[in-house]
């Protein structure tokens, strides 16, 4: 194990994608963090029952327009900063869909289901930060597989 993280440390650009995507991961979950704490104020969460159906209905919605707005940042810097991708016209709006459609699958299985089902048993910011750990892990996998992998950038001409 030593052996490998030395091999990293010679290396620094093996080391430059997983380190700005945990920046830039940072930074999106700050947005998102920042965001829903604002809306919930807002929305007046605080006058809800812990655990009632307006609790849940407020932290819900809060919880999906902090989503919609992260997510539109994530994908532009991770786009740009973590996985340098050129992609432009075709190639660009085809990452954009792919981004958009795993981080709609990360919202459905973590902030929505798993997200209302921890609500039941804990506070919602505990709730949501573990919420955001299965989701960077999770999102981090699709981007550098599937949305943004290398090979892609050959199989489209770079006009596109």
């Amino acid at each position: 194990m030593i052996e490998k993280i030395k091999a990293l440390m010679k290396n620094p650009e093996k080391l430059r994608e997983p380190l700005t995507y945990v920046f830039f991961g940072v930074l999106t979950t700050a947005v998102n963090w920042v965001l829903y704490w604002l809306l919930t104020e807002a929305m007046g969460l605080k006058n809800y029952p812990d655990g009632g159906a307006g609790y849940h209905a407020v932290a819900t919605a809060a919880n999906i327009i902090a989503w919609i707005l992260a997510v539109l940042f994530a994908f532009f810097t991770n786009k740009r900063y973590v996985f340098k991708s050129n992609q432009v016209r075709q190639g660009a709006r085809r990452e954009f869909m792919l981004f958009v459609s795993a981080r709609l699958l990360s919202l459905v299985l973590f902030d929505l289901l798993l997200f209302n089902l921890c609500l039941l048993v804990m506070n919602d910011k505990i709730a949501k930060l573990l919420m955001n750990v299965l989701v960077v892990v999770f999102n981090y996998f699709a981007s550098k597989f599937v949305i943004f992998r290398k090979e892609r950038e050959s199989e489209l001409p770079k006009n596109q």
